[in-house]
């Protein structure tokens, strides 16, 4: 059952971007993901939270739509944007894979 993990996952980003106010940078430096990973992470996150405003179950982001305030138009947006792959970190071998698990992502908050 992978449900409590899922919801983990959206509660830290949805955590994250209420800390950062819009125009501010995330940056994230991981070592359990890669790049695409953590850049697919964040665009999963922003389909949920679209698909969130739009489902109508009653939270609070639906109700600022239905009201049609100044807030609904901001939620609409995806809370992240990829903005830059910071830095690229050495590769290792191991089992004969080559690679790195290690990755640094700028994230623009809307």
């Amino acid at each position: 059952m992978t449900f409590p993990f899922v919801c983990f996952r959206v509660m830290y980003w949805d955590s994250v971007s209420k800390l950062i106010a819009p125009g501010g940078i995330l940056v994230i430096t991981s070592c359990n993901h890669t790049k695409d990973e953590l850049v697919e992470e964040v665009e999963n996150f922003n389909i949920r939270k679209s698909n969130l405003c739009r489902g109508g179950d009653g939270n609070d982001a639906t109700s600022a739509i239905s009201s049609g305030s100044e807030a609904a138009s901001r939620i609409e947006q995806p809370p992240f944007e990829y903005l830059s792959h910071v830095r690229t970190y050495p590769t290792f071998m191991f089992g004969g894979s080559v690679g790195s698990r290690v990755a640094t992502v700028a994230f623009l908050r809307k």
